[in-house]
């Protein structure tokens, strides 16, 4: 595997080191980015390799991908001097900028390259800010991305992606036929339970009736949203709207607050490490995800969604196609259309009058992800994928 940043964390890189090598499928880690821990290191039955690259350097071969072949190049001729060590099999890339210098890698090898399409990469780059703004937008060519995309897609060996619908996207553009599969960010219950839950955030954040929104605080994330609909919710009830994560947008969001005379509500607790975020689910007495509708979201399958379910938390959630299919299928929580401030306010306000409501949507999500929607069994879809590589 190739990833282009410190690890850990990563969520979805750590459960598919754990179900692969549990499998009995070993694992390498190569690791570009700006990591100053040990060059090599054992890691839940993988072996993590990391070779530091400069938060600068990394940041600029990255933007310039599109354009320039550096960071192919780059890749290449570190997974060809691992090659030389370690002699794997196969090549899997975490995200399609990542997949270039993997198929150069891959061909000089002579071994198949799976591409992990976490994101619609053409589509993300006009929601970055680094993308948009100068002077990044100086270097960003959304068609030359396209073509990247088509072109590298119809190369790879094996293309993972996050649901079903960006499986028939990548059907619609990719001939060569390669085996595509939907790897959706279902939570793995194991590792979850193992998280030590942080007696002083329920402490904090006990109160009448908690909001909790977790995740990073950038624009398509629908936070101001959220904020335009609190003061009609604070009219109806006591509630604490509680922010877990940061992002270049947060100055913003807390000055909004402010504006709108309800900053002694609102918590902006910054970033946080995955193990906490466990606990700020749990202080919460429903969770929000008022994401914007873009082509990202629309086939977004967010590693919070499940985390809510599992947990028990209703939750209230924007019109996006994948989380609005699931929320109501399940009968886990609401959907509301994003702007829509007034449905959204009288969502929550209902269901902060209806308890009984809540606990049944909790436990609805809950059993979902016990029955369906958790990693164990999302996992066996990348596992029989890689033993049908052995063949």
């Amino acid at each position: 595997m190739i990833l282009d940043h410190p690890f850990p964390p990563d969520t979805r890189v750590e459960n598919e080191i754990r179900s692969l090598s549990k499998a009995g499928i070993e694992v390498f880690l190569l690791v570009l980015a700006p990591d100053r821990r040990v060059p090599t290191e054992k890691w839940e039955g993988g072996v993590i390799i990391r070779y530091h690259v400069p938060r600068k350097i990394s940041n600029w071969m990255r933007g310039l991908s599109g354009m320039l072949p550096i960071l192919s190049l780059f890749i290449a001729y570190h997974v060809r001097k691992l090659h030389r060590q370690y002699c794997f099999d196969a090549l899997h890339a975490h995200d399609l900028y990542m997949c270039g210098g993997a198929l150069r890698a891959g061909k000089r090898a002579g071994i198949p390259v799976v591409g992990d399409l976490h994101e619609l990469w053409v589509s993300v780059l006009g929601l970055y800010a680094w993308s948009t703004r100068f002077p990044g937008k100086l270097f960003v060519s959304i068609r030359q991305w396209e073509r990247l995309e088509k072109k590298w897609s119809n190369q790879l060996d094996k293309i993972i992606v996050i649901t079903e619908a960006m499986q028939q996207r990548y059907r619609s553009i990719v001939v060569s036929n390669p085996e595509i599969i939907a790897l959706p960010n279902t939570i793995n219950t194991e590792a979850f339970d193992q998280y030590p839950i942080d007696d002083k955030i329920l402490q904090s954040h006990s109160s009448e009736f908690t909001l909790v929104y977790t995740g990073t605080i950038n624009p398509h994330r629908g936070l101001s949203f959220l904020l335009h609909a609190m003061p009609q919710v604070l009219r109806q009830c006591k509630a604490r709207l509680v922010i877990v994560g940061d992002g270049r947008i947060r100055p913003d969001l807390e000055t909004l607050a402010k504006d709108l005379h309800i900053s002694d509500h609102v918590y902006f607790e910054g970033w946080q490490v995955q193990p906490k975020i466990k606990s700020y689910i749990l202080a919460s007495d429903i969770c929000l995800m008022p994401l914007i509708k873009s082509e990202q979201t629309e086939n977004a399958a967010p590693h919070k969604l499940f985390h809510y379910m599992y947990l028990k938390r209703p939750q209230i959630v924007t019109d996006c196609s994948f989380i609005q299919r699931v929320v109501e299928s399940v009968d886990c929580g609401v959907v509301v259309s994003y702007g829509d401030v007034d449905a959204l306010a009288l969502s929550i306000i209902d269901l902060y009058n209806d308890p009984e409501r809540r606990q049944q949507m909790g436990n609805n999500g809950h059993r979902a992800v016990i029955e369906r929607y958790n990693w164990k069994t999302s996992a066996q879809t990348l596992i029989e994928m890689y033993q049908r590589m052995k063949q």
